[in-house]
C-alpha cells in the first residue's frame, strides 16, 4: 500500500514539475459578442389557416370528406360575422382538409366545397380521421343569404 501512495505521489509531482507555467500570448485578439436572431414579422401579416386550397392541390388525389354535424354560429362583433362549425371525417390519416368558402353569387348564395387531398399513390392505413373545425366564413353587407356545403342546403342567416 506505502509502494502505491509512494508511486502516485511521485507521478503527481512529476507530472506537475514537467508542465510548462508559461502561456503564449497570442498575437491577436478574439472577442465573442451574442449574437440574437429575429425574424422580422408584420403584425398585420396572419397565416391563412391549413384548410384553405393552396396552389399545389391539383397535384393530389381529390376524395370526399364525410360532414355529420354542420351548423352556423354568429359572434359578438360589430359587424357579426358568421362561423361555421364543422364535424367529419377524412377518408385516411394521409388526407388533408380542404375548404373553398367563394363570395355570395347574385341571389345571395355561399356554395362551400369540403374535400379532402392526398398524394397520389401513397399507401395508407384504410382508417378515418376524424375532424372537428370552424370556419370564419366573414360579414356579408345587409341582406339574407343562405348556406350550402357540397351541394347541400346547411342553413341560412340574416343581417
Amino acid at each position: 500500500m506505502k509502494k502505491t501512495l509512494l508511486f502516485l505521489a511521485f507521478l503527481v509531482f512529476g507530472i506537475t514539475g514537467c508542465a510548462n507555467t508559461a502561456s503564449p500570448t497570442p498575437d491577436f485578439e478574439i472577442t465573442l459578442e451574442p449574437t440574437f436572431v429575429i425574424e422580422e414579422t408584420s403584425e398585420t401579416e396572419e397565416i391563412p389557416p391549413e384548410y384553405l386550397p393552396k396552389s399545389g392541390d391539383n397535384e393530389l388525389d381529390r376524395a370526399n370528406a364525410i360532414t355529420n354535424s354542420i351548423y352556423l354560429l354568429y359572434d359578438g362583433s360589430d359587424p357579426a360575422e358568421v362561423i361555421m362549425h364543422i364535424r367529419g371525417y377524412l377518408p385516411t390519416p394521409c388526407h388533408q382538409l380542404r375548404i373553398y368558402v367563394p363570395a355570395p353569387d347574385e341571389e345571395n348564395i355561399i356554395n362551400v366545397e369540403i374535400y379532402a387531398l392526398a398524394e397520389p399513390d401513397i399507401d395508407c392505413e384504410q382508417v378515418l380521421r376524424a375532424f372537428d373545425i370552424s370556419v370564419n366564413l366573414g360579414s356579408y353587407p345587409a341582406g339574407s343569404y343562405w348556406v350550402w356545403v357540397n351541394g347541400g342546403r346547411v342553413g341560412n342567416f340574416d343581417f
